[in-house]
């Protein structure tokens, strides 16, 4: 298990740190209520020339603190559900049972909000920080006077939104990935690495787009209120 949780969160750093333009240009499109941005491809091109390709990063610092240990628990909590339900007992489920592995994961996406929360809202801000004429962006002087300003409280704002998103997208992730990699996996129930990329990608790719009307209620009641601006309430009208 323990190297697995390593793995698992020195893959999670990396990954984030590859995708991250991508993340910051999808929070800059959710909050896009203008439509100050034609696609994504206008999105990159208007932040780079206004701001630079520095401005692509802003908030990486954030979201590097907070992706190894909510990696290691969603990947832990994944594997204690699992054995704790027999999941992977062959004696008990010989081909798998696609509803305990859903719940197995769903659950382990609720424990990892306690860290996923304060991860995101910090990270929307950054991304979504606006740099005063000739400012020089210090990342952690910015994240250190906002984590100061909005407090314990503030820094879980947002909670029910992360659960409502995360946890369906680890029911259908968990689900799917079990029902891809049996498929995949050769004579001796080995799976190879690319056998294992395909699966994890094939079900991320259905677990993000299921979630994604979710992920936009969550982007916009966390992140900061403009000046003159009205926050959203909640998620009903």
């Amino acid at each position: 298990l323990g190297k697995n949780v390593l793995f698992s969160a020195a893959g999670g750093v990396a990954g984030a740190t590859a995708v991250y333009p991508l993340d910051l240009a999808k929070t800059q499109l959710q909050m896009d209520k203008s439509g100050q941005y034609k696609n994504l491809f206008d999105c990159f091109s208007k932040i780079v020339k206004g701001q630079g390709i520095g401005a692509l990063y802003r908030g990486l610092p954030a979201n590097i603190i907070g992706i190894m240990p909510e990696k290691t628990i969603k990947l832990a909590g994944n594997d204690f559900f699992r054995h704790y339900f027999q999941v992977d007992n062959p004696n008990v489920y010989p081909d798998g049972n696609i509803g305990l592995e859903g719940l197995s994961g769903g659950l382990a996406g609720a424990c990892q909000i306690v860290v996923t929360t304060p991860m995101e809202i910090t990270k929307i801000r950054m991304q979504m920080y606006k740099a005063a004429p000739g400012e020089t962006v210090n990342q952690m002087a910015i994240l250190s006077k906002m984590v100061k300003e909005m407090g314990v409280t503030g820094m879980y704002q947002g909670t029910v939104s992360t659960f409502m998103r995360d946890v369906p997208f680890s029911i259908v992730y968990f689900s799917l990935y079990g029902i891809f990699r049996r498929r995949l996996v050769d004579e001796n129930h080995k799976i190879s690495s690319g056998g294992a990329l395909v699966a994890s990608t094939g079900a991320g790719i259905v677990g993000a787009s299921l979630s994604t009307p979710l992920d936009v209620i969550k982007t916009r009641l966390q992140a900061a209120v403009p000046a003159g601006g009205e926050p959203d309430k909640g998620w009903l009208p």
